[in-house]
């Protein structure tokens, strides 16, 4: 039933799911990745007082992410900066 749910959103919002087949996932390595990030750079250890502060933060450390965070297989750039030096 939540699937269901999911997939009408997203076909309502004009947005395309992406699936894999059953032991597939290298798909989703790099959002694995970022959210492994996400939780040992921000979450980890630390309570938020309220949704507000907690979107907030999330808000912060996703521009940080893509901004400023170096990556390494990126060759220690930041997303922006590799896109931007890739275009």
């Amino acid at each position: 039933f939540q699937g269901t749910r999911v997939r009408t959103r997203l076909a309502a919002s004009a947005v395309r799911q992406s699936m894999t087949r059953g032991g597939a996932p290298g798909e989703n390595a790099h959002i694995e990745s970022f959210f492994h990030s996400l939780k040992a750079e921000l979450i980890h250890g630390r309570q938020f007082e309220t949704e507000v502060t907690l979107r907030r933060a999330l808000r912060r450390y996703i521009s940080y992410y893509n901004r400023q965070r170096r990556h390494s297989a990126l060759g220690y750039r930041s997303p922006v900066d590799y896109e931007a030096r890739a275009a």
